[in-house]
């Protein structure tokens, strides 16, 4: 009998030490599975920061609420139509993008370039590729916001600006707003943006630079691309292509026409837009050039 007990105590011990067996393999297992997913955590890290990309480059859209004409490509003819929220309510930005309104003759992109590798990025260039320009089509309807104030208290990006009706749009360094005795003023655009490089640093600790992108159209719809061109140790010269919200690669501006069939006024911030009678467009704001 005592054999017997012991057998049968002996194989209990057995069994019931199974379990405690497997969870420290699988122990072992989940501590080996963490390591190897580490190592090819640091293995990604270590391309990112020496053999991907040498750039990230966020653009954004250009803030609907900051002033600025724009127009749509059809005439609006019913009050119906528009939206009854504000030029800050969602209903009138929804309206917005479904009628695929444009800004008029200049518009503003806020491109910025965030440095990847280790060292020194250096930002040498931009360019504008992929032009298309033709005569406006947008003259249905210019829609005119309230004024409205921008936010202020933030550090100023870079200004650059491409007048894209110059045969190979450059560069501009933009200057800023003057008086030109008129009511529409102009804007001064003075030197190469990229006559001296941009340097920043690279990998963990990264820098960023912020550039207003400014394109001006006169009486053209233009659509197009735009290139950064940067240097790092160890991949020379390199082009990288801006991608546009909505992971588009080109960006379109209308043209100024003579008169709009419709407009849509925003008489304040909060009260809906109404319907109005034609309208006739300011001129075009004069680009006072320097020497590039």
């Amino acid at each position: 009998m005592i054999g017997a007990v012991g057998v049968v105590v002996s194989s209990a011990v057995a069994i019931w030490g199974l379990p405690a067996a497997v969870q420290s393999s699988d122990v072992a297992q989940q501590a080996e599975a963490r390591e190897r997913n580490k190592d090819k955590q640091d293995d990604a890290k270590e391309e990112r920061l020496t053999v991907g990309p040498a750039i990230d480059i966020a653009a954004g859209e250009p803030n609907l609420l900051f002033g600025g004409r724009f127009a749509l490509a059809q005439r609006t003819t019913k009050a119906a139509d528009l939206p009854e929220g504000g030029f800050l309510s969602d209903e009138y930005r929804a309206w917005f993008a479904k009628n695929k309104a444009l800004r008029v003759n200049e518009a503003t992109v806020r491109v910025t370039i965030f440095p990847i590798h280790r060292g020194t990025v250096v930002i040498q260039n931009m360019r504008i590729t992929d032009l298309s320009c033709r005569p406006t089509r947008y003259t249905g309807t210019a829609v005119i916001p309230p004024p409205f104030g921008d936010s202020g208290g933030e550090a100023l990006p870079t200004a650059v600006a491409f007048d894209l009706t110059e045969p190979s749009p450059r560069p501009w360094k933009k200057k800023g707003w003057v008086s030109t005795g008129s009511r529409d003023g102009a804007w001064v655009l003075s030197e190469n943006a990229f006559a001296k490089g941009i340097y920043l640093d690279g990998g963990e600790d990264f820098d960023a630079r912020a550039f207003d992108l400014s394109f001006f159209t006169k009486g053209k719809d233009c659509e197009f691309g735009v290139e950064v061109n940067v240097t790092t140790a160890g991949r020379g010269d390199e082009w990288y292509r801006v991608v546009f919200p909505g992971s588009r690669l080109t960006y379109k501006v209308a043209g100024r026409p003579e008169r709009y069939d419709t407009s849509v006024v925003s008489e304040s911030v909060e009260a809906p837009p109404v319907l109005r009678g034609p309208h006739t467009s300011d001129r075009p704001p004069t680009l006072r050039k320097g020497r590039f």
